[in-house]
């Protein structure tokens, strides 16, 4: 996935939905509010019923699955729709993630 390979060192979360799904519907307002306040994170909406095989070789089992990656790794997820759930995990890994990135192993800018 290109979107996650240009991330670079920036936490990327990525909503998987349907149109048709009622919970998806319902974070997608949601999702949109995060987008404007976690900045630093890169997000992206992937529709399943668009893309079905890839969505069925990423296991995704449940709508909305929101996947939460770092260097192209998925760190964590939260499926249906829980924005409390999904503003603290975005929240948490955010803080996780720049203390890597500013550790004593950190890369200079």
């Amino acid at each position: 996935m290109d979107f996650l390979h240009d991330a670079g060192d920036r936490l990327c979360v990525i909503d998987y939905y349907t149109d048709w799904c009622g919970p998806c519907k319902v974070m997608a307002p949601e999702f949109d509010k995060m987008q404007a306040a976690f900045k630093n994170v890169r997000f992206a909406k992937l529709n399943c019923s668009q893309c079905q095989e890839f969505s069925s070789r990423q296991r995704i089992r449940s709508l909305p699955t929101f996947r939460v990656y770092y260097k192209g790794r998925c760190l964590d997820e939260v499926t249906g729709a829980k924005p409390v759930q999904l503003r603290q995990l975005l929240t948490h890994w955010q803080v996780m993630t720049s203390i890597r990135n500013s550790g004593p192993t950190a890369k200079a800018a």
